[in-house]
């Protein structure tokens, strides 16, 4: 397995320090630049001391230029709206003869229409002539288009847990009403009012309900309209996951709850870390928490289609399928560095 040369470009946040758990004991990759430049020439373990003796790299402020001239791959950490802020030079690096590819965690490559990019994030955008050269990393709607580029832009967490649990009911929906739980973990590392520990650790509560950027995803991927999504995000009283519960009216006249399981096993009987549950077992979070797998159910009641999913939001939701979606891209197996993580039962 040949040595992949990896760097980490905003380290100090939830999904740069969730991908350098997976990638410090990935067999198959060497970390090179872990770039803060809030605290540039610290080692990550002073910083987050709970890393001593695992990684203790000394964060790096080295020019953009540099790293993607060092790097097979770099992962971009950063909170939205600064991926495109250097997003410019960054692929001028690359395209000058330097090998690193990129994957984006943020949103601001995710959406090719920039009319609705700039709607729902509400400031526009930087580089609107660089979204054209990413592709959308939902590896089980198109891997083979991932295979084939430099420039990846990794879904949102609850966008990203919608669609794997509508994509193999891909054009029989009618409309569609989502309730998704997530954890205080997906509003990042820096503390808000309503994220603060002392009102979220025993509340629950909506918020963006209609308006949530995540939406223009599944209505990219999916092929729907705005008007047949009613998204309703929530705010849970736990760190990590989400739970989400998908409400489909289809379009088939009728359908069993059989016939709906039928058609989830099918469709994802390949994928590694996609477990359909069989009829009757509920999901639960505490069976994917740590882990880059999706757990989903499925049911027919009154004529719906009720599709119930799980993933830890900074997992499979962030920086495991991101780097889920490097695997790919090196002709690795997917499951490559992810399988050793298993889901923290307690």
């Amino acid at each position: 397995m040949s040595e992949i040369n990896v760097s980490i470009v905003g380290i100090t946040g939830y999904t740069g320090l969730e991908l350098l758990r997976i990638l410090v004991q990935h067999p198959a990759v060497k970390l090179r630049h872990l770039i803060s430049h809030s605290f540039t020439g610290k080692k990550i373990s002073e910083v987050w001391p709970h890393l001593s003796g695992v990684c203790d790299m000394t964060l790096s402020g080295a020019p953009l230029e540099q790293v993607v001239r060092e790097s097979d791959f770099v992962f971009l950490a950063l909170p939205h709206g600064e991926s495109q802020k250097i997003m410019l030079e960054l692929m001028q690096s690359a395209e000058g003869g330097a090998a690193a590819k990129i994957i984006d965690l943020a949103g601001d490559f995710r959406l090719q229409d920039i009319e609705l990019f700039e709607r729902f994030y509400g400031t526009p955008h930087a580089y609107p002539q660089g979204v054209a050269s990413f592709v959308y990393g939902f590896l089980e709607w198109q891997k083979e288009k991932i295979l084939q580029v430099k420039y990846v832009a990794n879904p949102g967490c609850f966008a990203l847990t919608s669609q794997l649990a509508l994509l193999p009911f891909q054009g029989k929906i009618q409309d569609v009403s989502i309730v998704a739980v997530t954890g205080s973990s997906g509003s990042g590392k820096t503390p808000s009012e309503g994220t603060h520990h002392s009102v979220r650790s025993h509340n629950m509560k909506s918020y963006k309900i209609g308006k949530h950027q995540h939406i223009p995803e599944v209505m990219q991927s999916l092929g729907l309209e705005e008007s047949q999504i009613v998204f309703v995000p929530t705010s849970g009283p736990f760190v990590r996951g989400i739970h989400l519960t998908a409400t489909i009216t289809p379009s088939l006249d009728t359908i069993t709850s059989e016939e709906a399981y039928g058609m989830l096993a099918k469709f994802y009987g390949d994928e590694p870390f996609i477990r359909v549950k069989s009829l009757g077992v509920a999901v639960q979070l505490v069976d994917v928490i740590g882990s880059n797998f999706c757990d989903i159910s499925v049911q027919v009641l009154n004529g719906k289609i009720l599709v119930q999913a799980v993933l830890d939001n900074l997992m499979k939701g962030a920086s495991g399928n991101a780097v889920q979606n490097m695997n790919l891209m090196c002709g690795l197996p997917e499951t490559t560095g992810l399988l050793t993580l298993s889901p923290l039962l307690l």
